[in-house]
């Protein structure tokens, strides 16, 4: 357990509170976002397909997260971080005003997450090794996992309220609550007191350090480890997320309402996930941590493309919720501890990059979607995953090992 001292380090220092702030607007919006925007392309579409296009174009900038990562040790990540907000201030304004007018339409909805995609993508390169530089090493992990537990708590809200603006005054209401939310977030990172940390010799060429980062990446395996179970979640058990609401509908045949309820409790499991792991964890448990709660994860999205009944979801969802908190807590608690400081952006941005792959398993589970119906297209994608994360045990021991981390 973590000693009281180390709590109250971290909640004293300032710097950490302000960008711990920042993620639980970007943390709640997002999941409020992806639940309307889902459901407004199901109801303007009628398509499963074209809703998963809409998670595609919204994780696809990901991609570039290395590119970011590179850039953001060129400029001051303060300032990225202000701009991004700003960004998703500005398309939540423009969506809302869209509804409001009757003007609407899918290649708005299609734009408009891309947009909010291209600032997620910097999200590891800029405002998580931000986190990295202005905690202590050996914070990190209790940094990560304090955040992740907000992240968590702030996950509850949000699908609930935005069914809620669904059933009610209307989808407009959750995009104009993103703009207060992104415009607070944007004072607050105005405040953060944050100087770039200097690097010795200056910094080299965009190539040179790509090439660099790259080489310093392959070298561990706990690294490569968790980039590999990093690719499998999001190609194969987080693009369930797309088909979530449309099973809720078309299979458990409930309201708007309780398929932001289905979301909320998953967030439940996530934010007690969170916890345990703020409380107990230390840097021996991370890789196995991750490793366990990733393949819980992946399993609960197995069962819940099974489930007829809603009760029975609700459970399945909230230990996916536990196993998803050990995969995302760990997975930037793993790499900031993993990586020097001066790798840690191309380190976090080369997670993004991962990530940014896994909008082609939106496409397929999309087409898998049409092709048969969405759950059995859950089950198929779900079912790769997990006989994936299988061979990860085998490829990848060092992420198994108790003392993978306390050797660093």
């Amino acid at each position: 357990m973590i000693s009281a001292n180390s709590n109250q380090s971290l909640l004293r220092n300032g710097q950490f509170i302000r960008l711990w702030a920042v993620g639980w607007v970007t943390g709640m919006m997002m999941w409020l976002e992806m639940l309307v925007v889902a459901l407004l392309a199901l109801e303007l579409t009628d398509s499963p397909f074209l809703v998963s296009v809409t998670f595609f174009l919204r994780f696809l900038p990901m991609l570039f997260g290395f590119g970011i990562g590179v850039l953001a040790e060129r400029l001051n990540r303060k300032y990225l971080l202000m701009t991004g907000l700003a960004v998703q201030a500005v398309t939540s304004a423009a969506l809302a005003l869209l509804i409001i007018g009757d003007l609407l339409q899918f290649w708005h909805l299609a734009l408009g997450s891309f947009m909010i995609g291209a600032v997620m993508a910097s999200e590891f390169p800029v405002r998580r090794t931000l986190i990295g530089e202005v905690v202590h090493r050996s914070s990190a992990g209790r940094a990560v996992s304090l955040e992740q537990t907000t992240n968590s708590l702030f996950r509850i809200p949000g699908p609930f309220i935005g069914g809620i603006f669904l059933a009610t005054i209307g989808p407009q209401g959750g995009f104009i609550l993103g703009f207060i939310l992104y415009g607070i977030g944007i004072l607050v990172a105005t405040s953060l007191k944050y100087r770039r940390l200097e690097h010795e010799g200056g910094i080299e060429s965009p190539k040179i350090q790509i090439i660099e980062g790259i080489r310093y990446i392959r070298k561990s395996q706990v690294i490569v480890g968790t980039l590999g179970v990093t690719l499998i979640l999001n190609v194969f058990g987080f693009s369930y997320i797309s088909q979530q609401p449309v099973v809720a509908k078309q299979v458990l045949n409930v309201s708007d309402i309780l398929v932001g309820v289905l979301q909320s409790v998953e967030g439940t499991g996530a934010l007690i996930g969170a916890a345990l792991i703020a409380i107990f964890a230390k840097p021996r448990h991370y890789t196995r941590v991750y490793m366990l709660g990733s393949t819980l994860f992946v399993i609960a999205v197995i069962l819940f493309s099974q489930s007829t009944t809603y009760w029975i979801t609700l459970v399945i969802l909230f230990l996916g919720g536990v196993g998803m908190s050990g995969f995302a807590t760990m997975q930037s608690a793993i790499m900031i501890y993993a990586s020097s400081p001066e790798m840690r952006g191309r380190v976090l941005g080369s997670v993004a990059v991962f990530i940014g792959l896994g909008p082609f398993g939106q496409l397929a589970i999309g087409a898998l979607a049409n092709l048969f119906d969405p759950a059995t297209a859950v089950l198929i994608t779900a079912g790769t995953g997990l006989g994936c994360m299988v061979i990860a045990f085998v490829l990848f021991p060092a992420m198994i090992k108790p003392s993978t981390l306390e050797t660093k």
